[in-house]
């Protein structure tokens, strides 16, 4: 079970390379171009060319991609974060240490898929992840509970 998790949890840390990619691409985009947006609105208020309905809908638009632009590079970043600690959990499992690491890393893998669920909906990528951590998740609860050595025998009378 530890093996396959930590398999299922390299190919999920893998995806997350690329998907962190895009969440930083795109929310890099999405900020510069909320910031662009804001600068357009400045420049026509100075010019004298916006009305109030025009000036109104471009602030609101430019604070919107502002924000949203910065979650997405922020999450995109915590995926990059996540591929190092799902190879480490994934190393973790496969020799049997770090239980309550695994543990962590098992919450944020899930918890990192149903954000990018949330986010842009539901794909065949997010199943490794979400698979990975519940696996992860299994397998670390069995580590400290293999069977004890028998008992040396008693000494001869």
């Amino acid at each position: 079970m530890r093996i396959a998790a930590g398999i299922i949890l390299i190919v999920a840390a893998i995806m997350n390379i690329f998907a962190g990619a895009g969440y930083v691409l795109g929310g890099g985009l999405a900020t510069v171009g909320g910031m662009a947006a804001d600068e357009l609105n400045k420049q026509a208020q100075e010019a004298g060319t916006a009305t109030d309905e025009n000036t109104k809908a471009l602030t609101e638009a430019a604070a919107t991609a502002s924000g949203h632009g910065t979650f997405w590079l922020a999450f995109g970043v915590f995926l990059w974060l996540l591929f190092i600690l799902q190879i480490i959990g994934a190393v973790f499992l496969f020799i049997s240490k770090s239980k309550m690491f695994i543990f962590i890393i098992a919450a944020l893998s899930v918890i990192a898929e149903i954000v990018g669920i949330v986010s842009w909906g539901f794909g065949w990528t997010n199943t490794f992840g979400i698979v990975g951590g519940i696996l992860a998740f299994i397998g670390a609860m069995s580590i400290g509970t293999e069977a004890a050595p028998a008992a040396p025998a008693a000494p001869a009378a």
